[in-house]
């Protein structure tokens, strides 16, 4: 082989080799699982290239190989590592202020006229479930909260 067909066949190689090293770096910090397959369409041509086929045909399969495996694999991938949490907004959520005691600031009503509580000197948006409001000064406990708002009771 001349001193051209090393240059080249280097060339290749390398090309091949820095298309997966931004691959991995791309999938790193993105995790999109796209660059993933790039990169495995890039690791047949680096073999060919190594094995002295023709840059056309490593370029041929590095399409190929990409298409099929995006194609055929990524809806796999993208449902294994899918990371959805399942969150019932219909529940209260778990509140470290559940049954915190604090004093009413402004008159506590139903959901329709919320007041304003403080719990260890801090303000919060609030509501009771009780037929009548609870007037500024009262102390009253946390039952549940959604969000910020808290649900509270007399104590």
């Amino acid at each position: 082989m001349s001193t051209r067909g090393l240059i080249l066949r280097l060339v290749a190689i390398l090309f091949w080799l820095a298309i997966l090293l931004v691959c991995i770096f791309a999938e790193i910090h993105t995790q999109a699982f796209v660059a993933l397959f790039v990169g495995v369409g890039s690791i047949v041509a680096f073999f060919l290239a190594l094995a002295s086929v023709p840059f056309a045909v490593e370029a041929v399969v590095f399409v190929v190989v990409t298409a099929v495996t995006l194609a055929s694999l990524r809806p796999a991938v993208m449902r294994r590592f899918e990371h959805k949490p399942v969150v019932d907004l219909s529940t209260p959520a778990p509140s470290s202020l559940a049954n915190m005691t604090g004093f009413v600031e402004d008159a506590v009503g139903d959901e329709g006229h919320p007041g304003r509580v403080k719990i260890k000197g801090e303000s919060w948006r609030a509501v009771t479930e009780s037929p009548t409001p609870i007037s500024p000064g009262v102390q009253v406990k946390v039952t549940k909260a959604y969000g910020t708002t808290l649900w509270v009771e007399s104590v």
